[in-house]
């Protein structure tokens, strides 16, 4: 009995690293976005590049993320 609620706890503990990771990409891809979305309505060349270059980092962060790399610490 004891066992099992120790296996429990462990297997919680991975599911909730997982769903931070995942809660994070989500999130990184989210700003991703909304960097995209910015750069589509910029006029200026110079900011919409400087846009679409926070777009690139964010969905790079966001790739970690799903890999497991990082995550974000509450």
């Amino acid at each position: 009995m004891r066992a099992e609620a120790s296996m429990k706890t462990k297997l919680s503990g991975k599911l909730s690293h997982y769903d931070k990771m995942a809660a994070s990409a989500q999130q990184f891809f989210t700003e991703a976005t909304a960097c995209r979305e910015e750069a589509a309505r910029s006029l200026d060349q110079v900011d919409r590049e400087g846009w679409l270059k926070l777009a690139r980092e964010w969905t790079e962060l966001a790739l970690a993320a799903e890999r497991g790399q990082i995550f974000r610490r509450d």
